[in-house]
């Protein structure tokens, strides 16, 4: 018995959880949010986007920054030195935000309304 009890699902998320996973989801890190609101396939898949994205930009700042320290120096490199990966992460990383864009407006629409708890009466 408790074996059928671990694998019920977990309560729904509440309104202000939801908007909270909303707002991770486009402030913080592309599909976070959207794993925390049990989207975990869009999610999954906008973590390894933003993820590649972010890895790649760092790999044109890295190489931007061999370029320019290499001119305090005196090495020469070319100038356009992973230009492409710049854009690459740009890219994905920008195909990730408006990815999980969707999914927030998705996961907000889907929030329950709060309901005003009823107002006892006054003796």
């Amino acid at each position: 018995m408790k074996l059928f009890s671990a694998l019920q699902l977990r309560r729904p998320l509440n309104r202000s959880e939801l908007l909270s996973c909303a707002f991770v989801n486009l402030f913080a890190t592309p599909g976070l949010g959207s794993v925390m609101a049990r989207r975990f396939i869009a999610g999954t898949a906008q973590l390894v986007f933003a993820s590649i994205g972010f890895a790649l930009f760092l790999g044109w700042f890295i190489q931007k920054m061999r370029l320019f320290y290499g001119q305090i120096t005196g090495t020469n490199l070319p100038a356009d030195a992973g230009s492409r990966l710049g854009w690459w992460g740009l890219a994905l990383f920008g195909v990730a935000w408006v990815w999980a864009l969707v999914t927030s407006i998705q996961i907000v629409r889907a929030a329950p309304k709060e309901s005003v708890p009823p107002v006892p009466p006054i003796i």
